[in-house]
């Protein structure tokens, strides 16, 4: 692969610092500096992400909020009715939210209080709370592996005065070396596996804090087996100016990088913290399940939301692309 020209030198000096002794960084370390380095990272920036206009690089379900929003206040609601307290006992505590775009902050709520968590804040959940995400754990960062003549070898990238290019050596990092066994063996040649790793991460982190009640996530992902059978081409991209892009070594701090989260990892990981009563659906059957008065209204009465609400259920635009992970603890 041909090296990639860094048109910035405080991003070269950023990675260079990064590397190892032989000039390369991990792709995990790679996509963690590029999404939330302090100086250079995408999610740092002081700028608009999410939205539909041309200045924006990706829409979101938040961007539906006239809808989105009712069907994730009833939807909390319904899945707080199991929990020993009530509603006027739970804070409302949503991760990851862009600034001044908190899905619920125009809703009138029951809860005790309502908190936002920004990408670049300390997380702290405390006491029964219903804790809330919308494409949050795709947004973290991940390795990525590649099977080349019979064995899987770590994908890093190489940083020198040249730029930037994708290498491949031997698994080193003892994250890595731990997920080998699980990896499929033979494989197809060239076949690429991007490991979201730093998913498993954030939810360890999230579900350790002292706290009970609801988790909701709403994200994309697949589970372990199409992951490892069915995307020889792996999952990782990047957006910017509403366009996705291939090559994640372009415009280093100024497009949004992502990858498919494993659901049957976040699931195992919210077994293993105590969750109970844990549900994965698409985002269509959610909705439809979830907060079936909402989207009754909204049909029999034809108002505001329904082009909204059509855009969030519709199998061909959201509704299937988009799954929403719920899970209950209690102790």
């Amino acid at each position: 692969m041909e090296f990639r020209p860094i048109g910035s030198s405080k991003v070269r000096s950023i990675l260079e610092n990064a590397c190892d002794a032989n000039g390369s960084i991990g792709f995990k370390r790679f996509t963690e500096i590029a999404l939330y380095h302090a100086e250079i990272g995408y999610y740092r920036s002081q700028r608009s992400r999410v939205g539909k206009s041309q200045d924006t690089d990706f829409f979101t379900a938040t961007s539906l909020k006239s809808a989105f929003a009712p069907i994730v206040l009833e939807a909390s609601l319904g899945l707080s009715r199991s929990l020993p307290w009530r509603p006027e006992e739970l804070a409302w505590v949503e991760i990851g939210a862009e600034p001044a775009n908190q899905l619920l902050a125009n809703l009138d709520t029951p809860f005790r209080k309502k908190t936002s968590i920004t990408l670049d804040e300390a997380l702290r959940i405390e006491g029964p709370a219903i804790v809330f995400s919308n494409e949050l754990f795709d947004a973290q960062p991940f390795s990525s592996v590649v099977f080349r003549q019979g064995s899987w070898l770590e994908r890093r990238i190489e940083v020198c005065k040249a730029g930037v290019r994708i290498v491949e050596r031997p698994p080193s990092s003892d994250e890595l070396l731990k997920q080998l066994p699980a990896l499929p063996h033979p494989a197809p040649e060239g076949y690429v596996i991007d490991l979201p790793t730093g998913a498993n991460d954030l939810l360890n982190i999230i579900a350790c804090l002292d706290w009970q009640g609801v988790f909701l996530a709403f994200d994309y992902g697949k589970t372990w087996q199409s992951l490892a059978y069915d995307t020889p081409q792996g999952t990782g991209r990047a957006y910017r100016r509403h366009q996705q892009k291939s090559d994640l070594l372009e415009s280093i701090g100024q497009q949004d990088i992502t990858c498919h989260v494993c659901w049957d990892w976040l699931i195992d990981g919210l077994k293993v913290k105590g969750f109970q009563s844990i549900e994965l659906q698409s985002q269509e059957a959610f909705a439809l399940k979830k907060a079936p008065e909402f989207v009754k209204q909204v049909f029999d009465r034809e108002n505001d939301a329904m082009g909204a609400l059509r855009q969030l259920i519709h199998p061909s635009i959201m509704g299937q692309k988009f799954q929403a992970l719920s899970a209950i603890r209690m102790g």
